[in-house]
């Protein structure tokens, strides 16, 4: 439903269709977007443009309420995440028995995805929340890669960028492919060896999308260096905080939000609240300035 309000009226979480008045902004100029940013918001608020031309269903109406239907909006992101996995276990099939990938297998599912957090980023994240055993692999790199789709349009980066990071999120574990399920999936303290196991992942991955085409070096760079440490603790080559990239950093927190804040059958998940307040308690893992820009960003979007 579109509806008009005063410019003055303007908040995050907003869907524009569009700006009434001569507007110069390279970012606000474009005619329909959800507007992420309390930055941006300001700049509308105090340019005085005299209204704007919201969409209630799709972003927040002017009460701060969801305009949208959210049963409507629930069943259209179990039917995306569906075909996403159908679509990412092939892919992972492929890889798995030795078999060739390119980017645009990857691509369709990298569309529906951003086209869906970008539409419905609270409902979109619950309904991944929910992971049983058989569905875990697949469903935390979907919800990764939404995260970071997510994350990295709030950070500004460019488009481009944006869909790599959402590839790399949809691949950054594809070394657990060489991982027995008996070891990902154990309830118990893992042992040395599978500790082990477990840390070499990256590295294995990285070795297997080095040897497919088209593979962009964000993705390679997310890989090999998602359990990295600002700190220099991290796995597997414990580089230093200046070693470690933009894209890495961005990974790390996505990556170990989505895993503590995600519903298993053996244990209870942390909300939101509790997941950002651990990860920025946790000294020397994670970017702080850049965690609390996520933060900001979960906010933004209503993931609670």
């Amino acid at each position: 439903m579109l509806k008009r309000v005063e410019a003055r009226q303007v908040r995050t979480g907003m869907f524009v269709e569009a700006i009434e008045g001569a507007w110069h902004d390279p970012f606000l100029s474009k005619r329909r977007f959800l507007l992420r940013r309390e930055i941006d918001a300001q700049k509308l608020r105090k340019n005085g443009m005299t209204g704007v031309i919201i969409n209630t269903s799709r972003g927040l109406d002017i009460d701060g309420l969801p305009g949208g239907n959210i049963e409507i909006d629930t069943k259209a992101a179990r039917e995306t995440i569906q075909k996403s996995m159908q679509v990412l276990e092939s892919i992972f099939g492929r890889l798995q028995h030795g078999d060739g990938i390119s980017v645009d297998q990857v691509a369709p599912v990298i569309s529906s995805v951003s086209k869906s957090i970008d539409q419905s980023p609270t409902v979109f994240l619950s309904v991944t929340r929910l992971k049983s055993k058989d569905e875990a692999t697949f469903l935390h790199s979907i919800s990764v890669s939404a995260l970071m789709i997510l994350f990295s349009r709030h950070l500004g980066l460019d488009e481009t960028t944006v869909q790599m990071l959402g590839t790399a999120g949809l691949l950054h574990d594809v070394g657990k492919l060489e991982i027995p399920l008996e070891i990902l999936n154990k309830e118990g303290p893992l042992d040395e060896d599978e500790i082990k196991m477990i840390r070499d992942h990256p590295e294995k991955g990285h070795a297997i999308l080095s040897r497919q085409e088209g593979i962009s070096e964000i993705v390679l760079d997310v890989c090999l260096n998602h359990h990295e440490r600002i700190d220099g603790k991290g796995y597997p080559r414990k580089l230093s905080e200046a070693q470690v990239s933009l894209h890495a950093r961005i990974a790390a927190i996505c990556d170990v939000y989505d895993a503590i804040t995600s519903v298993r059958p053996y244990r209870a998940p942390w909300s939101a609240s509790q997941a950002l307040k651990w990860m920025l308690g946790n000294e020397g893992h994670f970017d702080r300035r850049l965690l609390k820009k996520f933060a900001l960003c979960l906010s933004v979007a209503a993931v609670t």
